[in-house]
């Protein structure tokens, strides 16, 4: 063997073992590569699993709140429908008890009586705003009638195959919805037997237009209809809808149309609307005609509810767009957040991959530069310490700033409850203290007064802690007719002392004597809140001045109260009935006052607004029902 030939095996013996360790390192790192795309494939299906979690979540909340406010809607629109409908029921009522009525149709009629009783029944459709009104023989003969005198004269029809006749001849009262078979109009029949004694002798019927009804219905914002028993459409805000069917008819609803004459069969064709899905059990989906858009369907939401002033249901189509929309937004982020987690997932795993290769580079590197690595690491683990020390600290700071706050919160309560005991209090001294002077006196009259007073004001101490809980809207059981100006003057007796203090000139002007709807004890605080705050926004370096208004307007009465002060700042007037927002100096207020003010003048019906004067000085004005307004509209 050569030199030649013994150099170059012993260069491969030497070689391979270096060969060897190559193919090793390539191995370990096509192992890491793979151990990385598993871990990012991981990644992935858990972002995955969370993002679908999270569609399902949002698109189950956003379908229960759309169905509770369209439950609501509902609700509050058969209400309005059965409300309507009772209001015309006793009509036919009380002209069957009229005793010319009666002896007329008990004693048959002669030409005179023809003449005057269609005159009277004319004058009673003016006054009440009905279709027709009419008296029918017992033979369903119509012997009388509001529309005598025009060209759909129903005087000589007979309708005694009409139910509501049928009803009234056996004693009950009777109702119907159809079309006229004279007029060829849509109206609600309610009829009542005419009596002479225990004797039927005629049934006075008297027909409902339904226009006002679907007047009403189309200022709603959403779609809605009523199905009679037959499941015809009979009443509807949407003008295709009405007079066709919820769908098919049986062959037993189509026997009752025909008997009783009530629609043209011919004209009654399957409404479009169409199911299509549904949230679940009770909620479905239909495509139905837009509301004041001819020609366009979209998605409702369709509910139902049961009348009960007829055997009648009322349907309402909730607009699904907003929730849609909603659920297609928060869908959007909800999948961009998944994008992202698994974008920062699959970085975060490169970057530790890198990391695991450069420190076994390193490991293979001088012993210097391991110490570099070490010296580093433990550098790292000190400040993941340090951060995790920091983040502990700011959230225990966070939590002693929640609990300051709470406990200031409580402390302004506290002071604003004391505040509103405290001037009672003081009124109820300064009456005693009269009280006892007058009687000593020898004035039992006014020492009398004084007590009256001192017993209104106990009452009202009585109350005075419910007021700062009145946020939520409360029903108007306590309504009734309030003179205001008693109200002020009770007003201004409590705040005496604080108007004798700061020495503001009170100015009372307009209409006296108004009487509004409300409560006493809770239009007493809003009449003491604004010009409590009046006397406070009053300079006291130049002459202040509060007026005090009264006027009425058609129906209703206004309170106004303006001061000469600073009036209210342009960037906060929007503003200045929230709860809490305040404009006084720490310690001296809530910022409670205006918001319940709000919410009782609300709770009566009535609105409160707030400007600034163009010469200057804050205007509150505060609008009521008037008394004599809601007595005359009963």
């Amino acid at each position: 063997m050569s030199e030649d030939t013994a150099a170059a095996q012993a260069h491969r013996s030497s070689d391979a073992p270096f060969d060897s360790a190559a193919r090793m390192q390539k191995t370990i790192r096509l192992g890491k590569r793979m151990a990385a795309w598993r871990m990012l494939t991981l990644y992935a299906a858990a972002a995955a699993v969370l993002v679908l979690l999270g569609l399902t979540v949002l698109t189950g909340f956003f379908q229960d709140r759309a169905t509770e406010r369209a439950r609501t809607a509902t609700t509050g629109m058969a209400e309005m429908v059965d409300s309507w409908f009772s209001h015309y029921t006793p009509l036919p009522h009380l002209l069957a008890r009229d005793p010319r009525v009666v002896a007329v149709m008990a004693n048959g009629l002669g030409a005179a009586d023809l003449g005057w009783l269609n005159r009277e029944l004319e004058i009673w459709k003016d006054r009440t705003q009905t279709s027709d009104i009419y008296l029918m023989a017992p033979d369903g003969t119509t012997v009388a009638a509001s529309n005598a005198e025009t060209d759909v004269s129903f005087v000589g029809q007979n309708f005694s195959y009409r139910p509501y006749f049928q009803d009234a001849m056996q004693g009950e009262a009777g109702h119907l919805f159809a079309l006229g078979t004279t007029s060829g109009l849509r109206g609600y029949y309610v009829s009542a037997p005419v009596r002479d004694g225990a004797t039927v002798v005629g049934v006075a019927v008297v027909k409902i237009s339904i226009e006002p009804l679907e007047l009403a219905l189309a200022s709603t914002p959403h779609s809605a209809f009523v199905t009679d028993e037959t499941g015809v459409i009979i009443i509807s805000n949407l003008e295709e809808l009405r007079l066709s069917s919820l769908g098919a008819l049986t062959a037993e609803n189509i026997d009752t149309i025909t008997q009783t004459r009530r629609f043209d069969l011919d004209r009654v064709e399957p409404a479009p609307i169409e199911a299509s899905g549904s949230w679940g059990p009770d909620r479905p989906l239909v495509r139905a005609p837009v509301k004041d858009t001819a020609g366009a369907q979209q998605t409702y939401l369709h509910l139902t509810q049961a009348l009960t002033q007829n055997p009648w249901t009322l349907h309402l189509l909730y607009d699904t767009a907003t929730s849609r929309g909603s659920i297609l937004t928060w869908s959007l982020v909800t999948f961009s957040l998944g994008l992202t987690t698994l974008a920062l997932s699959a970085l975060a795993l490169g970057r530790r991959r890198r990391l695991i290769e450069r420190l076994n580079e390193r490991e293979r590197a001088e012993r210097e530069l391991e110490r570099r690595v070490a010296v580093r690491t433990v550098a790292l683990e000190t400040e993941v310490k340090e951060r995790r020390a920091a983040e502990t600290t700011l959230r225990q700071t966070q939590h002693e700033l929640v609990q300051a706050g709470k406990l200031a919160a409580l402390g302004q309560m506290s002071a604003a409850l004391s505040h509103e005991f405290n001037q009672p209090l003081t009124a109820i001294r300064t009456y005693v203290e009269n009280a006892a002077a007058f009687h000593e006196a020898g004035k039992k009259e006014r020492a009398s007064d004084n007590l009256e007073r001192v017993l209104r004001l106990t009452e009202r101490m009585a109350q005075l802690s419910k007021h700062l809980n009145r946020f939520a809207r409360q029903s108007d059981n306590d309504m009734h007719a309030v003179e205001i100006d008693a109200v002020i003057d009770e007003a201004l007796a409590l705040l005496s002392g604080r108007i004798e203090r700061s020495d503001t000139e009170i100015l009372r002007e307009g209409t006296r004597g108004l009487v509004v709807m409300g409560g006493e004890t809770r239009l007493q605080h809003v009449a003491m809140n604004l010009i409590g705050n009046a006397i406070d926004a009053v300079p006291e370096d130049r002459s202040p001045r509060i007026t005090i208004r009264l006027a009425s307007q058609d129906d209703r009465a206004h309170l106004i109260v303006e001061d000469n002060g600073t009036g209210i700042p342009e960037e906060v007037a929007d503003r200045i009935f929230d709860p809490f927002f305040t404009t006084k100096e720490v310690g001296r207020g809530l910022g409670l006052g205006l918001s319940i003010c709000f919410n009782i003048v609300r709770d009566f019906g009535g609105t409160m607004a707030a400007e600034t004067r163009a010469e200057g000085g804050a205007r509150v004005t505060v609008t009521l029902r008037s008394a004599e307004a809601e007595r005359s509209g009963a």
